[in-house]
């Protein structure tokens, strides 16, 4: 419910930012499109028409940029700069310079906060010089002072947008983590308990019932009534099962998996920010604790890379049996993806842990077409549907 919130709210500010661009767009170009509508023959006049094509490569631009949450950010930044110095020098109403307040309010999403300001500050010195030639020094100066004012308003606005954004991604990164940890401390506690009582069993038990069966033994030798004989042989079988039976349930509890779906769904239930598709089948168990840990330990560090690097809403995770006995992990997301995935420690870790046990993990990622990994553990480990 948490994911889901947090996942509307995000959208919700992107759409509303993006609608107050295209309006302040919008605004800045009604008069001009309001006379060319009425005499469609001004565009025949080469400043109206450069006007006309700079308002809609901005217009365009701004649109892709604001699709693209921040995909493709210089190129199309350079693009409405552009666009909105072609229309500042070629229109004459004064408000044209408000397009590079929205150029201000997508610089921190595209890039560090410092080559935001650098980035605005060129902008500012080249709309100067813009104003300094179709505009008197001093209108020019006074023109120029209050678009830069709107751009740092608009630039200081977004930049604390974005380390709010950043603040909630990882503060639902930590969230991860730490209850993947409880999650699997839970899972240590139950699996410390049963080896306690199993090392109970074996040692207490298990020792008295191994000797009794000796000291029955030895009474079987010695009594001579054959009725004592064969009451004594029966009590000697019996204690030889019970001790059998014993021995059993000391090898069940030590090797009792960790509760694999319950974990997962725990992990997946707790990222805000994230929905998570979990298609894992009920019965599905490993024998190998080893393995469950392995495959749990993957899971969440999906979790914890998709929510810090891929900007996705959605993220869809399988886990199934394959006809061989192994199983097969698969996660994609719908996020920005990267040119060139470099991996981290995380995603290296995971790596050690499946080669360990005979498996391996492979990942896929190009920019804009999110992120996939796919993963695979034999049955030779012990992996089986129970």
């Amino acid at each position: 419910m948490a994911s889901r919130h947090h996942t509307r709210k995000s959208a919700s500010v992107h759409r509303l930012l993006l609608v107050a661009g295209l309006l302040t767009w919008a605004v800045v170009g009604s008069s001009y499109l309001e006379e060319i509508v009425r005499r469609p023959s001004v565009l025949a006049s080469p400043r109206v028409l450069a006007w006309f094509l700079g308002f809609l490569a901005f217009g365009v631009g701004y649109w892709r940029s604001a699709r693209s949450r921040g995909q493709g950010g210089p190129v199309l930044m350079a693009v409405q700069t552009v666009a909105a110095l072609v229309v500042i020098a070629t229109g004459g109403t004064g408000v044209e310079g408000a397009l590079l307040a929205i150029i201000a309010g997508q610089a921190p999403e595209m890039m560090s906060q410092r080559r935001a300001m650098v980035w605005v500050l060129a902008q500012s010195v080249a709309m100067l010089g813009v104003f300094l030639v179709i505009y008197p020094l001093e209108r020019a100066l006074l023109q120029t002072l209050i678009f830069v004012g709107f751009q740092g308003f608009t630039l200081g606005s977004a930049v604390v947008m974005v380390r709010e954004a950043k603040a909630r991604a990882e503060l639902a990164r930590l969230n991860v983590e730490l209850q993947a940890t409880q999650v699997l401390l839970a899972a240590r506690e139950r699996e410390g308990e049963r080896l306690r009582i199993a090392r109970e069993l074996h040692d207490s038990l298990g020792h008295h019932l191994t000797a009794l069966s000796l000291n029955l033994e030895a009474a079987v030798h010695t009594v001579k009534d054959p009725a004592a004989v064969e009451h004594l042989r029966r009590a000697r079988e019996a204690s030889r099962t019970l001790l059998s039976e014993v021995r059993q349930s000391v090898s069940a509890l030590r090797e009792s998996p960790e509760p694999l779906l319950a974990t997962l769904r725990e992990l997946a239930r707790s990222t805000p920010g994230l929905t998570v598709h979990l298609d894992v089948p009920e019965t599905l168990a490993l024998d190998s604790p080893e393995a469950t840990h392995s495959l749990i330990r993957c899971v969440q560090e999906v979790l914890t890379n998709t929510l810090r690097h891929a900007r996705a809403t959605q993220l869809w995770v399988r886990i199934a049996p394959e006809e061989d006995g192994g199983v097969r992990v698969s996660t994609r997301d719908d996020g920005h993806g990267a040119r060139a995935p470099t991996p981290g420690a995380g995603l290296t870790g995971m790596r050690e842990r499946f080669s360990r046990l005979g498996g391996h993990v492979e990942w896929r990622a190009e920019e804009g077409q999110g992120w996939e990994l796919n993963a695979w553990l034999p049955a030779a480990r012990g992996t089986e549907l129970s």
